[in-house]
């Protein structure tokens, strides 16, 4: 973000500076014309130009408004960055003829806006191949672009015609602002450069921070998983243990429960079976039947299946049949009163309100 900013700035600071050398270049211009004018020298200044110069006066109207319109194409451009890469494409290409014009009314004098150019292709061209050959394109603009080289095709002075036409003490104030200026474009541009590169420089080594912590985040997930790995074994090992509890408990309530019903009942039997052979007869039976259950029971608490009495809301009825077979099997006679509503209960729950 702050590398995003400055690189912001200095464009800003660029524009304001080729604002500047365009003003100063046309001040050069104007105020020679002017002295030329003044002092009736023109016969000597055309004697000594190559080419009848521009009108001044047009000369800097029409740069400023082509340095204007860049302008507000670049606020432009930050307006439909996020939303219309078409647009932002447009504008750029509209951006080359403006350079094109402005360095005309220098008259190929000054190429420094286009180091400016390739600042705002940088900045706004997001698609690597449109900004390759946009940037080659303005290059190739930034060679191109010299008096020395249009001088023979183009009527027009160069800035050094009417540098040169001044006392020595002026153009000496004259080359050194013109080359101040032009030097600072330069730096500017060489500071977009390195701010962008450190910007570079600084993504790459927050990716590789950041692939260091997601190798050490991958190696401690490594760890983690190995110990929940050893945790779910524990785990697993404390659930066998619980269950091996539950179900020696569950013996124990099945063998208590059927061998006291057993005893209380051969108890009876052997009370009454010298004078009532039939009665005892059938409790054994019943102690029989009962014997068995029990026996099942164990079975398939080993097995670690449920009673088949019970299954879900049937707890009720399971109790009624526990009651009649002690009834049946022993002097003991048990009442068995519900009262209230009846819960509903879960099948482990419903099993332990039944041991």
């Amino acid at each position: 973000m702050l590398e995003t900013t400055r690189i912001s700035i200095i464009r800003k600071m660029n524009y304001i500076v080729n604002v500047v050398v365009i003003l100063f270049f046309s001040f050069i211009i104007s105020s020679t014309t002017t002295k030329i004018c003044d002092g009736f020298l023109a016969r000597e200044f055309l004697e000594r130009a190559q080419f009848l110069p521009i009108i001044p006066q047009n000369m800097a109207v029409l740069a400023m408004v082509y340095m204007l319109a860049l302008g507000g194409s670049n606020i432009l451009k930050s307006y439909l960055l996020k939303k219309n890469f078409f647009g932002v494409r447009l504008l750029l290409l509209i951006d080359f003829g403006l350079c094109f014009m402005i360095v005309y009314y220098m008259n190929f004098s000054y190429r420094g806006i286009f180091l400016l150019l390739i600042m705002n292709i940088i900045t706004y061209s997001k698609e690597p191949y449109s900004r390759l050959w946009m940037l080659v394109f303005a290059l190739i603009s930034f060679i191109l672009v010299d008096y020395d080289i249009w001088s023979n095709r183009l009527v027009m002075l160069s800035l050094n015609e009417y540098v040169d036409y001044n006392s020595d003490e002026t153009k000496f104030f004259m080359l050194v602002g013109k080359n101040l200026l032009i030097s600072i474009n330069e730096i500017g541009f060489i500071a977009f450069l390195y701010v962008l590169l450190q910007n570079k420089i600084n993504e790459n080594a927050a990716i590789h921070s950041l692939n260091k912590k997601l190798r050490e985040t991958a190696s401690e997930l490594k760890i983690a998983n190995i110990q929940l790995e050893d945790y779910a074994e524990t785990m697993e090992e404390n659930a066998k243990t619980k269950e091996r509890n539950r179900l020696a408990r569950e013996i124990h309530d099945i063998l208590g429960h059927s061998l006291t019903s057993i005893t209380i009942g051969l108890e009876a039997c052997v009370s009454i079976i010298g004078f009532e052979p039939e009665v005892a007869k059938k409790q054994l039976i019943k102690i029989l039947e009962l014997s068995r259950k029990g026996l099942n029971d164990v079975r398939r608490s080993v097995r670690e299946l449920k009673v088949d009495m019970i299954t879900k809301s049937e707890l009720i009825p399971a109790i009624t049949a526990m009651v009649n077979d002690i009834n049946e099997c022993t002097p003991v006679k048990i009442d068995m009163e519900i009262s209230g509503p009846v819960l509903k209960l879960k099948e482990d729950e419903e099993q332990t309100v039944y041991r």
